[in-house]
């Protein structure tokens, strides 16, 4: 866990000090209840200041966990790189509308970790940017090697657009018009 004791900082106003935590997390929680594996530990660069009412904390995680490429369907390292920013109330009262948790003696960094790595997680994961992904007919890995299929749409609703494309006419391979 990134756990850190501030009850030195809590008494000491406009101080900093800077922390550098790794640990093995294992996995991350993923979409629908999948977990992703995180190949190496999580490592968080944290900094906490004392701002006399707060305790400014500014974190900075990196990690690699393994994904998926959506083309491909191999897995593949990526690096994640996540940041997070938070307020720890240093007094009793909370300020109208302020939602800062106070002040323990530890503060458990885990939850803005697990979810600043989270945030950094790509949308659609490519294991490399011109991935060409998976014949959609016989399912040949087109970064190996092209395959035989023809790619001519097998939906007959398409088949006037595959004769346009492939006619002359209309643009052709050289822009021009066939005359």
């Amino acid at each position: 866990m990134f756990t850190v004791n501030v009850a030195q900082l809590k008494k000491t106003p406009a101080e900093s000090r800077r922390y550098v935590l790794r640990e093995r997390l294992g996995f991350l929680p993923g979409e629908g209840g999948e977990e992703l594996l995180l190949l190496s530990p999580a490592e968080l660069d944290l900094t906490l200041t004392n701002a006399r009412s707060y305790l400014w904390a500014v974190g900075e995680v990196i990690a690699t966990v393994e994904l998926i490429c959506s083309r491909c369907l191999k897995k593949f390292p990526f690096l994640l790189r996540g940041r997070f920013e938070e307020k720890f109330r240093l007094t009793t009262e909370a300020e109208e509308g302020e939602e800062m948790p106070p002040v323990e003696e530890e503060i458990d960094f885990t939850p803005y970790v697990l979810e600043s790595l989270l945030l950094a997680l790509p949308m659609k994961p490519l294991c490399r940017e011109d991935c060409a992904g998976l014949c959609p007919c016989c399912g040949q890995d087109l970064n190996q090697g092209s395959c035989s299929c023809s790619r001519v749409p097998a939906d007959p609703r398409w088949a006037e657009l595959a004769k346009f494309l492939n006619s002359q006419e209309g643009g052709g391979k050289d822009g021009g018009t066939k005359e």
